[in-house]
C-alpha cells in the first residue's frame, strides 16, 4: 500500500515539475499536480484489474484527457496546457533505457522487446489523447446542432 502513495506522490511532483520547467502560471500548478496524481492512480487501477500496458495506458490517457477538458473550463485556459502535464507520469523512460541499454550490450532480443513495450505505451498515449480529442469534437458539436433546431 505504502509503495502506491509514493508512486502517486511522485506522479504529483514529477506533474509539477514538467509544470514549472515550461513555466505554468502559479494558480494553474494544484490543477496539473492533481492531474498527473490522479491520471496515475488511474492506470495504477487499470494495472490491478488485469489490465494490460497498452490499455492500462490508454484508459489513464482518456481520464487525463476528459480532466483537462474539465479544468480548462474551469480556468478558462487552453486544454494542452493540463493535459501534458497529466500524462507525463505516463511517459515510457524506463522502458526506453532498458531498451537502449540492451542496444549498446548488443542484446538484439531485449532491446526489441524494450522497444516494442515504449512503442506501445506511446502509442497508447497519443491515442488517447487523439481518441478523446475526436469524441469530444463530435459531441459538442452534436450539442451545438440540437440546440440550432
Amino acid at each position: 500500500m505504502m509503495s502506491y502513495v509514493i508512486q502517486v506522490f511522485t506522479a504529483l511532483l514529477g506533474s509539477l515539475g514538467f509544470a514549472i520547467i515550461f513555466k505554468m502560471k502559479r494558480r494553474h500548478l494544484p490543477a496539473a499536480c492533481i492531474g498527473g496524481g490522479a491520471t496515475w492512480v488511474v492506470y495504477l487501477l487499470c494495472v490491478h484489474f488485469g489490465l494490460d500496458v497498452f490499455f492500462a495506458n490508454l484508459i489513464a490517457t482518456l481520464f487525463a484527457s476528459a480532466y483537462s477538458e474539465v479544468v480548462r473550463n474551469l480556468c478558462k485556459t487552453p486544454r494542452t496546457v493540463f493535459v501534458i502535464p497529466a500524462v507525463v507520469p505516463l511517459i515510457p523512460g524506463s522502458s526506453l533505457y532498458y531498451a537502449m541499454s540492451a542496444v549498446v550490450a548488443e542484446d538484439e532480443s531485449l532491446a526489441a522487446d524494450y522497444a516494442v513495450q515504449t512503442g506501445l505505451v506511446a502509442g497508447a498515449i497519443a491515442f488517447g489523447i487523439l481518441l478523446f480529442t475526436v469524441f469530444f469534437h463530435v459531441v459538442h458539436k452534436i450539442i451545438r446542432l440540437t440546440k440550432a433546431e
